[in-house]
């Protein structure tokens, strides 16, 4: 099938316009329930991976174990419509697993570790090709990392997966490794007095090159052992990757309550870390009442502050994930709320720093800058326009080409006339050779263009 828009040419194959069909079909509107998934943003696309039915510790998978969701058009979050490509996943469910997006387009989702359900086995790291939909298994060269569960990817320009700690069958861990997601493989980090153990922390990787850590769950005594613990606030960890090499910071202002399984963004300034919600101890439920749910570490003054809010806040999430598109950070499932009460998805505006505003219509900040299909009526007036434009091309060119010949024979009937008829001032022109005007004639031509170029 052909469309023509003016100059472009689209072409739709039959197996194109089939899966264009099949992911229609597909769409749904409410999927299972999940907490401890992926969230990753590649192109238009929300994905959503894996996870487990609330409560924590259910042992029951969602049905949908792979669904995205277009945010290159309006939508509300009343109404959401995902695509399930569970179909399609060649991944066995998991949970506590880490995704992002990288490789050498950009446009490849990485997912790491996880723990699965019953007796599957699971790779280590799987790949999904965004651009052709298509999943396989990377063997990355050098050592992996011991940790595998509840880590938080970070990655920088270059392609680089930064993963700190986790959990692992040894326990907690915390010790750095590099997957090179262009060329595939494996590097550990030699810097020096990293923060303790710990898995469920928040990360975010900054301009500058570093990347900062705070919170998490870790275990309460020394050197890994005790109880499970949250960890404090007060203190944020800078990873330097250029450098590699950490540094504690002491944060002031009003400090959140130690937590853990929350989430943590970049603000559009790149000014601001932004957390929401996450476990704690500070509750008979562990989970967070709502106003102390957000908050904002400013980058610049080290200080913790509540930012003002506007709109219906929302419950307190924890094991969700969050990432930013656009002006609006985007909340995704997690355990703490019903739908009778609350949506799967969450938008809070953080465009205006003075005031952030929660709200459920999402618009997005550009559309897709890929060529998109002309729709019918769009498709009707190119082909007029190019019909109409084909036809007044060959018209002129047949017009040119009669012109010419008529030109030409007329040019043959004035020479011919000059033969016989004598015209008044013939015999000054003849006076001068015809090698002698053809030299003049370049001489001017060539002062012509001189006198264009000065």
């Amino acid at each position: 099938m052909i469309f023509l828009n003016n100059s472009l040419i689209y072409i739709i194959t039959f197996g194109a316009l089939l899966q264009l069909l099949v992911e229609v079909k597909s769409q749904i509107t409410k999927p299972d329930l999940r907490l401890a998934h992926t969230a990753t943003l590649i192109d238009d696309k929300l994905y959503i991976l894996g996870g487990e039915i609330p409560p924590r510790n259910s042992g029951n998978q969602p049905k949908e174990t792979f669904l995205y969701l277009d945010v290159s058009t309006p939508f509300s979050t009343n109404e959401v419509k995902y695509t399930d490509l569970s179909n399609s996943n060649v991944v066995p469910s998991h949970r506590y697993s880490i995704a992002i997006k990288g490789g050498a387009n950009n446009s490849t989702l990485f997912l790491y570790g996880g723990t699965t359900f019953g007796n599957q086995t699971m790779e280590l790291v799987y790949a999904f090709d965004a651009q052709h939909s298509a999943w396989y298994v990377p063997k990355p060269a050098g050592d992996p990392p011991v940790g595998k569960d509840f880590m938080f990817p970070v990655i920088d320009d270059n392609g680089l997966l930064y993963m700190f700690g986790g959990n692992s069958p040894v326990g907690y861990v915390n010790d750095m490794f590099i997957l090179d997601t262009i060329y595939f493989n494996w590097n550990k980090s030699s810097a020096i007095n990293p923060p303790r153990r710990r898995d469920g922390y928040g990360a975010v990787f900054l301009p500058n090159k570093t990347i900062v850590y705070l919170g998490g769950f870790g275990p309460s005594g020394p050197n890994g052992s005790g109880p499970i613990s949250w960890l404090p606030l007060d203190e944020v960890y800078l990873y330097d990757t250029i450098n590699s090499s950490w540094e504690a910071k002491k944060v002031d202002g009003t400090i959140p309550a130690p937590r853990a399984a929350f989430s943590a963004v970049l603000g559009p300034d790149a000014q601001r870390v932004i957390i929401f919600g996450g476990d704690t101890n500070s509750t008979s439920k562990n989970v967070l009442y709502s106003e102390n749910a957000l908050y904002v570490l400013n980058l610049n003054t080290i200080q913790w502050q509540v930012p003002p809010t506007s709109g219906k806040p929302p419950s307190s999430r924890t094991f969700h994930r969050t990432l930013t598109i656009g002006k609006y950070m985007v909340v995704t499932f997690g355990y703490g709320y019903t739908r009778e009460s609350e949506n799967d998805i969450l938008l809070l505006d953080i465009s205006n720093n003075d005031e952030y505003v929660w709200t459920t219509k999402f618009e997005p900040q550009s559309l897709i800058s890929t060529p998109q299909l002309p729709t019918p009526q769009s498709l009707s007036h190119s082909n007029i326009n190019t019909t109409g434009i084909a036809i007044g091309t060959l018209i002129g060119i047949i017009c040119g080409i009669a012109l010419t010949i008529g030109s030409f024979f007329l040019y043959k009937q004035y020479k011919n006339r000059r033969e016989v008829i004598p015209i008044p001032g013939d015999e000054i022109i003849n006076k001068y050779p015809e090698e002698t005007l053809k030299e003049r004639s370049a001489v001017v031509e060539k002062k012509s263009w001189n006198n264009f170029f000065q």
